[in-house]
């Protein structure tokens, strides 16, 4: 099978592998090591702190696709840490020399996740917002404890919080642009009318080889005499009627195209012959039983082909087509299967 080609929609997923495979163990080896260093024993609390970061690494190595209870589980566990730093500095008994090493974790960490966590939660951007503003208070408040702590100036809990809430909105910026793109590509392969997918998407299925099954071609029989009784558009309320019961005979997870003009395109993986036109005779059937509009009523003919790996979609398609001329040669609202290979 082709790769397929790699879009906006897969940024998050690419820069979440990098982040909890790469990034999230080594920050929590680096904190356990550090913190470990300076105080001269192991704190439970970063040893706590280590091995939750561990877990959650693990868990995204073990399921990549995560649900939402788990990302925000990861946020506030985070958000927890850095907030008992923020309430209770001294629990770690760093000496005074030290503690400055620890804004400049800070500094360096807060912005990093700020960034990832609305790439994290891109799909949620509301809460990717408050989140991370959420973390640059909190990261900045313990910034300035310890910098109080240390009796040093402020300066780097103020540049903290700028370059967190600088890097804030340059992240909202990004996924916004990011939700944008792949607004505008879903439209480019998708028909205005009836929201199936166009002739690109079918290019696309095509690239993709999927698995072996039956690619059939549906065309409303005397569409024009619909168009010329009833005007353009009781034609487009046909049009996306037939769409409508396309997706509700066939469900949701079924490829379903439109062609151009009355003639759609459906492609049925996994399914035999046989199968497929059961399932496009309950099409028909529908179709034929369901009054449009101001009383309009239409019929299907319909050409179906198997394909797989004697047999590529294109290929398929034209045979399925030139079943379709067979079925209106015949008489019109009826099913042709194309002969096998």
């Amino acid at each position: 099978m082709l790769p397929r080609p790699v879009g906006p929609a897969d940024l998050p997923e690419r820069i979440g592998r990098v982040y909890f495979r790469l990034l999230v163990p080594l920050v929590g080896a680096a904190v356990l090591w550090i913190v470990s260093s300076l105080t001269g024993s192991v704190h439970p609390l970063v040893a706590l702190f280590s091995g939750t970061l561990a877990l959650f690494a693990l868990l995204h190595l073990l399921r990549p696709g995560w649900g939402e209870w788990l990302r925000l589980g990861f946020a506030f566990s985070v958000l927890a840490f850095v907030g008992v730093l923020a309430l209770e500095p001294q629990r770690l008994q760093v000496r005074a020399e030290y503690q400055e090493q620890i804004v400049h974790l800070l500094l360096l960490l807060i912005p990093l996740n700020v960034l990832v966590w609305h790439l994290l939660f891109s799909d949620r951007p509301r809460r990717a917002q408050g989140l991370a503003l959420a973390l640059t208070g909190v990261g900045t408040l313990a910034a300035t404890r310890w910098e109080d702590v240390g009796a040093t100036q402020l300066t780097t809990s103020a540049l903290l919080l700028a370059v967190s809430l600088v890097t804030h909105f340059f992240a909202g910026a990004v996924v916004d642009l990011q939700r944008r793109v792949r607004e505008e590509e879903r439209r480019a392969r998708q028909d205005p009318l009836t929201g199936l997918g166009n002739r690109l998407a079918f290019a696309e299925l095509c690239a993709q080889l999927p698995a072996p099954g039956v690619l059939a071609v549906l065309d409303i029989d005397h569409f024009k005499a619909v168009n010329d009784r009833w005007g353009h558009e009781a034609g487009d309320r046909v049009l996306r009627g037939v769409a409508a019961v396309l997706r509700d005979v066939l469900g949701s997870g079924v490829p379903l195209f439109r062609w151009g003009g009355e003639e759609f395109v459906v492609c049925l993986p996994g399914r035999s012959v046989h199968e497929a036109a059961r399932l496009l005779e309950g099409v028909r059937a529908g179709i034929a039983g369901h009054t449009f509009g101001e009383g309009q009523r239409i019929t299907l003919s319909v050409g179906l082909c198997a394909y797989g790996p004697e047999r590529d979609l294109a290929t398929a398609f034209s045979l399925a087509d030139a079943a379709l001329r067979q079925a209106k040669d015949s008489g019109r609202d009826r099913l042709v299967a194309a002969p096998a290979a």
